[in-house]
């Protein structure tokens, strides 16, 4: 896992100094902290920063260049198969010199060109330069685990892993309005686009081909048509084992420590007691809450690892610890990212770092086999029986009742209002709400002066054109694959552990189990009042019953006491009238949302005024 950044002259008059590559990878140092390499050759320049992983020796240095000097490459990410790609490629004659994977790719890349991208299992954002020909190559893996952000600017063709990094080599600051509005939706930017003008995230699955003409951007995989390759299996539930246990197997390759991060839920316990059947001394990670118990899971985390026999390490926070940590990831948030999960993420990252350099996680589980409660929502809506009837009857109790995420019944009741009030709204649409956080027009009256509705509409056309491909329940399992998953998750997953030079490997994402996922019938997944109900069958043997009957609860945060109570000040000295204009926001709307936070019905504002935090730090830092 690493970081990398370059540049290519598009603009052959002018020359290509790269005199901007120290400070771009300075930007990315911690994401790896082992090594730094530079190289330069006529229009391109290749930046890399290093965490060693496989190949820890000098061999595995980047830019990394083929024998005769044609091809380098900047990598970031990881090959799984890369043995068995190596070991057919030595069958034919070929010889290596170092161990890495790196290696394997740049060599099938010489081979096979753009098509080698189908051959590799793993995740990985990668930039390679032929020399001879003067172009540069750039790809993002199938489902977005690694960022990769570019720009074009006066000729100048600009990339890295991070968005600080890209400003630091010359991408403009211009805000994006639009943006800024599917933010305080969304909780996050969605790509391709940033919160920048002519700053763009590569979508996952698409590649990028640079020459004198221009840029041009292609996708290279499309998860609809490899599942329809996909051959029927007579007996899923055994096949879906078989590609799991090799999954997480392939994840364990390392030449560094590795161990699980281990929450107690159905996924996080699926692949930690996958692991423990091939790590004979498999070392899980978990965090709790010591002064919210209402938050805490970890005795599930602990009752797992019991039962698989691992060494484990609870984090137990305490308010204190979470508000001196708040301000540590605001500091480390690249683009304004407000899923408040993201605060307990970079503590357990920050602990299991010094223990272990990599941890697998169940991290796709829920998109890929549908675990949200809003599947359920869905699949509740499609087949409505007497329960659902009410729900809907009963419309105006729920609004009259407190609804937050911060209480049992108060958090249900909230489900029941959104439930009610979204009943008769467009499948696509309806999705579209579910995957937001806050309503339209509540993200509407952040977001000061008039938007361009056209331009956020085609933004937006993921979610229809989810539903057109694949119909039904699969069309949202897509939708959320498409959008959620890069674009949230594996976002959280990125910042968070690279923040902390820790590699987090996901097995759920492994292709060959998304692929198979899809080619299942939406019923195999989703079945009402449980969802992930292959999993649930497939992996029962291996866990305490109680796991894997328990509902979803989901990597909360007590966000709602941390801002009223440690956070108070800090609110105070960040939302100033001043910060809030020149962020482009509407002063009246936002300090209405700090006064219904400190009100005695707070509802959901916790999570307006969370994000309004992150963007006011995020641009006083970045942007002003």
């Amino acid at each position: 896992m690493c970081g990398i950044a370059g540049t290519f002259q598009i603009d052959h008059a002018r020359p290509n100094t790269g005199e901007r590559i120290h400070a771009a990878l300075q930007c990315i140092a911690h994401r790896g902290p082992d090594d730094e390499g530079i190289y330069t050759n006529g229009s391109a320049v290749l930046g890399h920063r290093r965490l060693s992983i496989i190949d820890t020796s000098s061999n595995g240095h980047q830019p990394f260049a083929d024998n005769g000097g044609r091809y380098t490459i900047a990598f970031n990410g990881e090959v799984f198969n890369f043995q068995t790609l190596r070991a057919d490629l030595e069958a034919k004659g070929h010889t290596f010199r170092s161990t890495s994977d790196t290696e394997i790719i740049l060599r099938l890349y010489s081979l096979k060109g753009p098509a080698f991208l189908h051959d590799l299992n793993g995740f990985f954002a990668l930039a390679i330069h032929d020399a001879q020909d003067d172009t540069l190559f750039l790809a993002r893996d199938r489902f977005g685990v690694k960022p990769l952000l570019w720009s074009e600017v006066d000729g100048r063709f600009l990339f890295s892993s991070e968005l600080r990094s890209l400003l630091a080599l010359g991408a403009g600051r211009e805000q994006d309005p639009v943006s800024a509005r599917q933010y305080f939706a969304y909780y996050y930017i969605p790509a391709p686009d940033t919160v920048f003008k002519g700053a763009h995230k590569l979508l996952p699955g698409h590649s990028i081909h640079v020459d004198k003409s221009g840029v041009r951007v292609e996708r290279w995989y499309d998860v609809v048509a490899a599942s329809q390759q996909v051959k029927k299996s007579a007996d899923p539930e055994k096949t879906l084992f078989e590609l799991m246990d090799d999954a997480v197997r392939l994840r364990l390759i390392a030449d560094v420590p590795v161990g699980a991060f281990l929450s107690g839920g159905v996924d996080s316990s699926i692949v930690s007691a996958l692991a423990a059947r091939h790590h004979k001394h498999l070392h899980t990670f978990s965090i709790g809450y010591a002064d919210d118990p209402f938050f805490d899971e970890s005795q599930y985390a602990e009752e797992v690892a019991r039962h698989i026999k691992s060494e484990h390490s609870t984090f137990k926070l305490t308010r204190e610890e979470l508000a001196h940590n708040y301000t540590r990831l605001l500091a480390a948030t690249d683009e304004p990212f407000a899923d408040s999960s993201a605060l307990p993420s970079y503590m357990l990252c920050e602990r299991t770092r010094k223990q272990v350099t990599v941890a697998v996680s169940g991290d796709g589980a829920d998109e890929v086999f549908g675990g949200y409660t809003k599947h359920q929502a869905e699949l509740r809506w499609r087949s409505p029986g007497a329960q659902e009837q009410a729900v809907r009857l009963l419309a105006p109790l729920w609004k009259a009742l407190p609804r937050s995420r911060n209480g049992k019944w108060p958090n249900r009741f909230r489900q029941f209002d959104r439930f009610a009030r979204l009943a008769n709204t467009p499948e696509d649409r309806r999705f579209q709400e579910l995957a937001a956080f806050t309503t339209h027009e509540e993200a509407d009256a952040l977001v000061a002066g008039r938007l361009d509705n056209k331009a956020l509409l085609d933004r937006e056309r993921i979610f229809s054109e989810a539903f057109q491909r694949m119909p039904g329940m699969n069309g949202a399992l897509l939708a959320d694959v498409l959008s959620t998953l890069p674009n949230d998750m594996l976002h959280k997953v990125d910042l968070t552990s690279m923040a902390h030079a820790l590699e987090v490997r996901t097995p759920f994402l492994d292709k060959r189990v998304v692929e198979f996922a899809f080619s299942l019938p939406a019923e195999a997944k989703l079945v009402k009042g449980s969802g992930k109900h292959i999993l649930r069958t497939t992996f029962g043997h291996l866990l305490p019953t109680t796991v894997m009957t328990r509902s979803k609860k989901g990597f909360e945060v007590p966000l709602l006491d941390l801002l009223r109570g440690p956070m108070a000040a800090f609110i105070d000295a960040t939302v100033t009238p001043d910060l809030v204009r020149s962020a482009g926001l509407d002063w009246t709307a936002v300090q209405g949302q700090v006064k219904l936070l400190r009100s005695h019905s707070p509802g959901t504002s916790q999570a307006t005024v969370h994000a309004l935090l992150v963007y006011l730090s995020w641009w006083k830092t970045h942007a002003s």
